[in-house]
C-alpha cells in the first residue's frame, strides 16, 4: 500500500509572524528616535565653546600685549584686536567669527551692546552673556579679573 502524496505547504508567512515583525520594527524605531541627540546641540555646548574662545582671547591679549575685544550681536560673535587706536578683526584661527547655533538666543549684560575687552594684563570688562534655547538657559560670566565661568540658570 502506498501513501498518498502530502499536500504542498503554502509558501510565505502567517499573519501572526508578520504582526510580530511589525511590532519589533516599531519598538526599534521608537527606541532609536528617543536615543538621538538634539540636532541643534545642547545650549551648554555652545556656552562651553564661547567660554573657551573668551579664555583664548584673554590669553592672547596677555601674550601679545594688545587689547582683545569680543563683540556680540543677534547673529553671533566676533573678535578684534587693538592695532594702534583702532580695533581690527583678529587674525588668530581660533578667533574667527562664529554664528550662534540654530534657535539660540543670546543677550549681553553690557549696556548698549558694547564689547567685552581683555587688556594686556588680562583684566576685562565684566559681563554676563545669557544663551537660551527652548527651556534651557546657560550664563557665561566674565568678571573684572578676566576669569570666565559657565553656569546653568
Amino acid at each position: 500500500m502506498t501513501r498518498p502524496p502530502a499536500p504542498p505547504h503554502a509558501a510565505g508567512f502567517t499573519l501572526v509572524e508578520l504582526m510580530v515583525v511589525l511590532v519589533i520594527i516599531g519598538l526599534a524605531s521608537g527606541a532609536a528616535l528617543l536615543a538621538l541627540p538634539d540636532p541643534r546641540g545642547a545650549v551648554r555646548d555652545d556656552a562651553e565653546a564661547l567660554a573657551a574662545r573668551l579664555a583664548t582671547a584673554r590669553d592672547l591679549a596677555i601674550v601679545s600685549g594688545r587689547d582683545m575685544a569680543v563683540r556680540f550681536d543677534a547673529g553671533g560673535y566676533d573678535f578684534a584686536e587693538r592695532r594702534g587706536a583702532a580695533l581690527v578683526p583678529a587674525t588668530a584661527r581660533a578667533l574667527r567669527p562664529r554664528r550662534w547655533g540654530r534657535d539660540l538666543v543670546a543677550s549681553s549684560s553690557i549696556a548698549g551692546g558694547g564689547p567685552v575687552v581683555f587688556d594686556s594684563t588680562g583684566l576685562a570688562t565684566a559681563a554676563d552673556i545669557r544663551l537660551r534655547r527652548d527651556d534651557a538657559s546657560v550664563r557665561v560670566s566674565v568678571d573684572a579679573t578676566g576669569a570666565v565661568r559657565v553656569a546653568a540658570e
